[in-house]
């Protein structure tokens, strides 16, 4: 699920009010938390909510979203990342993708996919080698992916 930071008390509460994480085997599913992180205090603090509420309970993956800033030096400060991978955290790296190409596939309400086709209905406003860039970054994004065990 992608959800706005805001949810965040939601979710958590109904994940310890269903305690989702003790049935989850019984309901033969894994559950992992991919938190995804801006360059902001806000994330940190979600972060610094989880693990107080989860520790190593919750498999945890922390995403640093170049794509929302790439200067990580709350977070890095803060000590946050350092407890999450302490308490078994992945983190994965989605890279900034160019402003101006992701200000135009934003302003389509377009996916990525999408914004790699050529013209058309369902097609592309970006050109040639905008549409390049987004298939190397997504291809990029997809290892970045591949790399976390599940």
């Amino acid at each position: 699920m992608d959800l706005a930071a805001q949810t965040h008390a939601f979710l958590t509460q109904w994940m310890e009010d269903s305690a989702l994480l003790d049935i989850s085997g019984e309901l033969g599913v894994s559950v992992t938390y991919w938190h995804v992180m801006d360059a902001g205090r806000d994330s940190v603090d979600l972060l610094d909510k989880l693990l107080n509420q989860f520790g190593g309970r919750l498999p945890l993956v922390v995403v640093l979203n170049e794509i929302r800033g790439s200067d990580f030096t709350i977070l890095e400060s803060s000590g946050a990342l350092e407890r999450a991978k302490q308490l078994g955290a992945s983190v994965v790296t989605l890279r900034r993708l160019q402003d101006v190409t992701m200000q135009k596939i934003d302003a389509q309400s377009s996916s990525f996919w999408a914004a790699t086709m050529r013209g058309g209905k369902d097609g592309s406003v970006l050109g040639l080698l905008e549409r390049q860039r987004v298939k190397t970054w997504l291809h990029k994004a997809y290892d970045e992916i591949r790399r976390i065990d599940p």
